[in-house]
């Protein structure tokens, strides 16, 4: 054999993140349907990635499966309407891919259900009016008037949903400490809840709101995404359900660069063997 040819086998057997987003491109079309075009999808998914180096030194199971994930609930991927974020975080000392779903992506889902004219949230400062009740005439109200000029921090959101034909609209509010507790991951700091917490908050409110709202055939993908939302999400080759794992260890990504070596490095071994297994 050459050593032109070695060379060739040798790129072959280490395909790039890049060869893998061509490779799964007509799997990708197949999730998206009509809705979306496959090859704009990848690019976008390509300059994300390319955005945040981590998430390329990650685990190939877990990217392609936030990517799939975003694929099924048909959301574009970063960019400039922030539906969909990729994330990274260390499991077990490995790093890891996970997807947050953004806020204008929960209520993308809701209104292709087609069951609401309306779906928000907002959030309720100190400095603002905000008083919750129940009434026989009113039955459970919220009344609710933003402070002129500097609002305070952030004490809570209300999440609400418009059903059509209907003029009452659900709704609910969670305080700012429950969600942080309750809500925010562990390796926020990481993640667009360290600089987009409104959004987080938002999103948040609105991923709660959901379980109490009507359903419908076209729900699936809004209950998708509250299950696969912050988890590890991983696609396994030959099966079309993604595996989805919430309860691992959350370590934040501190990465030196010796170590960004060792996870590239980790990375091309698992992508090899990856490859030799397709190949078997």
């Amino acid at each position: 054999m050459t050593d032109l040819s070695q060379a060739a086998v040798a790129v072959k057997r280490n395909k790039t993140v890049e060869d893998y987003l061509t490779q799964y491109e007509p799997e990708f079309q197949r999730a998206l349907g009509a809705s979306m075009d496959a090859a704009k999808f990848t690019q976008d998914a390509l300059t994300a990635i390319k955005q945040n180096p981590q998430i390329g030194q990650a685990d190939p199971r877990s990217l392609f499966g936030a990517l799939f994930l975003a694929a099924q609930l048909r959301l574009p991927v970063g960019g400039p309407l922030a539906q969909f974020h990729l994330t990274t975080r260390k499991v077990k000392g490995n790093l890891t891919v996970v997807p947050i779903v953004g806020y204008n992506g929960y209520i993308q889902l809701a209104m292709n259900t087609g069951l609401y004219s309306r779906v928000a949230a907002f959030l309720i400062h100190e400095k603002d009016y905000f008083v919750r009740g129940a009434s026989s005439e009113r039955g459970e109200f919220y009344d609710f008037r933003p402070a002129d000029g500097d609002r305070g921090p952030v004490t809570g959101v209300v999440a609400y949903a418009k059903v059509k034909g209907f003029d009452e609209s659900s709704w609910h509010y969670i305080d700012a400490d429950t969600v942080r507790r309750e809500h925010r991951p562990q390796y926020w700091e990481n993640t667009p809840w360290k600089d987009k917490e409104g959004e987080m908050f938002r999103k948040t409110a609105v991923r709660v709101l959901q379980k109490y709202l009507p359903k419908s055939v076209e729900s699936v993908g809004l209950a998708q995404a509250a299950q696969a939302d912050q988890a590890v999400v991983r696609k396994v080759d030959g099966l079309p359900d993604l595996e989805i794992q919430h309860d691992v260890p959350e370590e934040p990504v501190v990465l030196q660069e010796k170590d960004a070596r060792k996870a590239e490095l980790t990375t091309n071994t698992t992508e090899r063997d990856h490859d030799e297994q397709e190949q078997r």
